[in-house]
């Protein structure tokens, strides 16, 4: 009876090893040159593990080498949301989504239309920076420490008998609340930027902006390639509330409607 129960467990254990890959397997895939395959794998273990900054990068990487700039650009967005610090994610990204812009310029066929995103004003520079470029956890652990500080402050206020220290510990207890306050505040800013889902990746291969959500609508810009990144602007929904077509935004000159089918949402 105990040998039975053994080998129950050992074809328990070898179904889940199959039905989850191991990153050796994975990566194996990956420098054997079987790209697409090694993306599902590492797919399987986000399933099995959960998601982390270098398992999207890693799955990027392989959308990458296959060719496959929509899920490249999809997956490197996803990991620099999770890890904005990470220069190798962020430079890899760049450097796609500029490859996607010279494809979109290309199909401009010498027409005067930008295809790049807008350029930033400064509050949507220091927006940007607050919100993508830092992450929550970061902002939350400087308001910890400017706490500590405060309290810090208060005790030299309270006990310490040097009339400097104790004007340093007012002041300078009084600033770092505020500064507290502040980095709450940013942690609050940078969680909702995290939790938001008003950036999508054109995941078509090549496809047109239309001036309404329907089929029969006329086009509203050029084609736009793969991997192209919109930010949503509105959506359109279906009995069930299931969107099925999205209203989205390149650029003052590009903006429109997409099947919903045609985007991934970061």
């Amino acid at each position: 009876m105990r040998s039975i129960f053994s080998i129950l467990l050992s074809i328990l254990f070898s179904l889940s090893a199959y039905a989850a890959p191991s990153s050796d397997v994975a990566t194996r895939l990956y420098e054997s040159g079987d790209y697409r395959q090694a993306a599902e794998a590492f797919l399987s273990l986000a399933k099995v593990d959960g998601i982390s900054p270098e398992l999207y990068y890693n799955i990027a990487n392989c959308y990458a080498q296959a060719g496959d700039l929509g899920n490249a650009i999809l997956f490197y967005s996803r990991a620099n949301r999770l890890d904005p610090s990470n220069k190798e994610i962020r430079n890899n990204l760049n450097y796609f989504a500029s490859k996607v812009e010279d494809s979109n310029r290309a199909e401009l066929r010498g027409k005067k239309i930008s295809v790049a995103p807008d350029h930033e004003t400064f509050f949507q520079s220091v927006d940007r920076h607050i919100c993508a470029d830092v992450a929550p956890n970061v902002w939350a652990c400087l308001a910890v420490v400017s706490f500590i500080l405060v309290l810090g402050g208060i005790a030299i206020y309270l006990f310490c008998n040097d009339v400097k220290l104790r004007k340093i510990g007012f002041f300078g207890g009084i600033l770092l609340f505020f500064g507290c306050i502040l980095f709450v505040i940013f942690a609050f800013m940078s969680a909702s930027y995290y939790d938001s889902h008003d950036k999508a990746v054109l995941m078509a291969y090549k496809t047109e902006l239309l001036i309404e959500p329907s089929s029969d609508a006329k086009p509203a810009s050029n084609q736009l390639c793969q991997g192209t990144r919109f930010e949503i602007i509105a959506e359109e929904t279906d009995v069930e509330g299931r969107p099925t077509w999205y209203k989205v935004r390149l650029n003052s000159d590009i903006e429109g409607w997409l099947r919903a089918s045609d985007l991934a949402i970061i």
